[in-house]
């Protein structure tokens, strides 16, 4: 079965994916700057602050995109996670959508009970719509698939960005694993044409549900 979905992809999107799994980090510098930024996410977060997160967020993804020389990535943080029978969507990357920027939308609340998330999920949430830009911008993967080496890569940054701050690995050295809640990994698609109705589908939805989100959530 592992083989169907293999033989089903293009022979561009096997290579593509081949290189994906085989980049394991991305390298950023021990910039001393990320400390301050992840505690003022922290901080906003803990005030229960929408537009203050948005600011800190949107500061930490602008100076990764300085580093790794990318253009810039607009974020939105919204309030109460949009949900369906199937779970909740936390967050979503836009590249180059219809006003011709890239985007990625998080949201900071959970969809059932309306708890603001655990910083460390925030965060995690972040770079893993961060790791979608960098593979698009900067890795020359265009479908940024969720390979092996895509949540090594996820890993590696969340390690440059938390060290020195309280949402660091707890031992030197070790991967920081995935928040229980967050995006779980999927193999390629048996179908790579399904994928991409079903992920402008998935799209549609957050667009729409975002819209309605901004017009009642402060």
């Amino acid at each position: 079965m592992a083989r169907e979905w293999w033989r089903r992809l293009a022979a561009a999107e096997r290579r593509e994916y081949e290189r994906s799994e085989s980049i394991s980090r991305l390298v950023l510098p021990n910039d001393p700057s990320f400390a301050p930024m992840v505690h003022r996410v922290e901080q906003a977060l803990a005030a229960d602050d929408r537009a203050g997160a948005e600011r800190a967020a949107q500061a930490l993804v602008d100076r990764i995109c300085i580093h790794v020389q990318v253009p810039r990535v607009a974020v939105s943080v919204l309030g109460k996670r949009p949900a369906d029978g199937s779970g909740e969507l936390h967050g979503i990357y836009h590249g180059n959508d219809e006003s011709g920027r890239d985007t990625i939308t998080v949201w900071m609340r959970t969809a059932k009970r309306k708890d603001v998330v655990a910083p460390r999920t925030f965060l995690r949430t972040l770079l893993h719509e961060v790791a979608h830009h960098l593979d698009i911008r900067a890795l020359g993967l265009p479908s940024s698939f969720h390979s092996k080496g895509f949540y090594q890569r996820e890993s590696s940054l969340m390690r440059t960005i938390t060290r020195g701050t309280s949402l660091a690995p707890r031992r030197a050295g070790a991967r920081d694993a995935a928040p229980a809640d967050s995006e779980p990994r999927e193999p390629p698609p048996a179908d790579p044409d399904a994928r991409r109705r079903g992920l402008e589908i998935l799209r549609n939805a957050a667009d729409a549900i975002a819209a309605r989100t901004r017009r009642r959530d402060p």
